[in-house]
């Protein structure tokens, strides 16, 4: 594999800077040696002292000196004798070394050069591979592709590249929630233009029809007159149906107002159970006040709990299914505020709201005893286009979801480990209020 530019660019800026400076020293060093050894490694002076030694020595010789003094003459011939002999060896050496040492400083710069080459590309592989993993990581966050999985980072510990990592990591999973949040408004974008042409179009026929219905349902012939309340019952639901569609993708009309939690679901528990609605709720003394439109968080806590219940109502705990048999491919949306009874002619079983505050968040849970969702369908049941009944909308959830985010909050779906599934609502309390401590219990599993 071919060198990057950094690594190449790396490794010439530390090879110079290592070579460079070895270079100059060894040129200095050879000029200095040479110096040294071209002055101290003549025999000329040593031969210009023997010399003179030689004619002072005749001389004393010369003079019939005493026996000491011709002792301490002859001594100290031998000894310059000596002395010159060994400056004649260290000359000759001397001359040779100036001959080999140009040789000897090339050898030491080659292997100066090897030294440095090898630790300047380990050294610029080392520097440049947590730069070069941080560009891919770039590239790949442009492309839209996921980063690698979470493996020990190249170029040590070097605190500065873990933070980078780390950083790029975090902007990863943003620019990745970014994404699926404008993917999500676009899709929502285009099926509330379309619900609204659609609920348009719907709208438009259902008075007169309705009209001609009410008349034949006063016909005296009994057939014709069932025949009108079949149509108005089915106009009706196409009624309900435009409605449905039309409230998709509209914003929550009025300004916000607080909003007491406890209060909306003990009021709305109260009305469900005048017809029979089995539902048992759970929820703390203090006031939870959101700042909010009670009417459409109504709605979302009515869906929920008609869901739930028309999941566990229907046979076998089954959902309703997408096609002519009975399954339990998912929860099933319901767009409508009306109950399923369940088909044995036995009570349904109650479905469980329960309201706590979690740090700085109101906390809605709807809870049934159902088969729960299947964990492939736990993110489509937000979709617009999905319901698992053959009759239903698909925007129920969908409607809630866009409710709940109006908000500020966020819903969710998970199943339960006993069984059934679990619709949790997070709404962020009212700045006032959320300074107020609450009762804090664990979540009922």
């Amino acid at each position: 594999m071919r060198p990057s530019r950094l690594r190449r660019r790396l490794f010439r800026a530390l090879f110079l800077a290592a070579l460079i400076p070895a270079g100059i020293t060894l040129v200095l060093g050879v000029l200095l040696l040479r110096e040294v050894i071209a002055t101290t490694g003549s025999a000329g002076p040593w031969m210009a002292v023997a010399d003179s030694g030689r004619v002072l020595l005749e001389m004393v010789q010369a003079r019939d000196p005493d026996p000491e003094l011709a002792e301490a003459a002859a001594r100290h011939r031998e000894v310059l004798s000596e002395s010159v002999r060994l400056s004649q060896v260290y000359a000759l050496l001397g001359e040779r070394v100036v001959l080999l040492i140009p040789a000897t400083a090339l050898l030491l710069l080659g292997l100066v050069a090897i030294v440095a080459a090898v630790a300047s590309r380990r050294l610029a592989s080392w520097l440049a591979a947590p730069a070069e993993e941080l560009a891919d990581w770039i590239r790949q966050l442009g492309t839209g592709k996921p980063l690698p999985a979470h493996t020990p980072g190249r170029g040590g510990a070097v605190e500065e590249f873990q933070v980078l990592r780390s950083g790029l990591r975090e902007a990863a999973v943003r620019l990745e929630e970014a994404r699926h949040r404008e993917v999500e408004r676009a899709r929502a974008r285009s099926w509330a233009e379309m619900a609204r042409r659609v609920a348009h179009e719907i709208k438009n026929p259902l008075t007169p029809m309705r009209m001609a219905a009410e008349r034949i349902s006063r016909s005296p012939d009994p057939a014709s007159a069932e025949a009108g309340e079949i149509l108005l019952e089915e106009i009706g639901r196409l009624d309900r149906l435009a409605r449905s569609f039309s409230q998709f993708g509209r914003p929550v009309e009025g300004p916000p107002a607080a909003v007491d939690l406890v209060e909306l679901l003990e009021s709305l528990v109260r009305r469900l159970q005048v017809d029979g609605t089995p539902i048992e709720l759970d929820t703390i003394d203090d006031a939870v006040v959101v700042e909010g439109h009670l009417d459409a968080l109504e709605r979302v806590v009515r869906n929920l709990v008609s869901n739930a219940l028309e999941a566990q109502a229907l046979p076998g705990g089954g959902r309703e299914g997408s096609g002519s048999d009975h399954s339990s491919a998912g929860h099933a949306v319901r767009g409508e505020d009306q109950v399923a009874a369940s088909p044995s002619g036995d009570a349904p079983a109650p479905v469980r709201i329960r309201l706590r505050c979690d740090d700085e968040d109101a906390v809605i849970t709807v809870d049934d005893d159902g088969p729960g969702i299947p964990p492939e369908l736990l993110d489509r049941i937000w979709e617009p286009d999905f319901t698992t009944r053959r009759r239903g909308t698909g925007l129920g959830l969908p409607l809630v979801r866009q409710a709940v985010r109006t908000h500020g909050g966020e819903v969710t779906a998970t199943n339960r480990p006993k069984g059934g599934a679990r619709f949790q609502i997070r709404l962020p309390l009212d700045p006032a209020e959320a300074a107020i401590p609450h009762e804090a219990e664990e979540e009922a599993p």
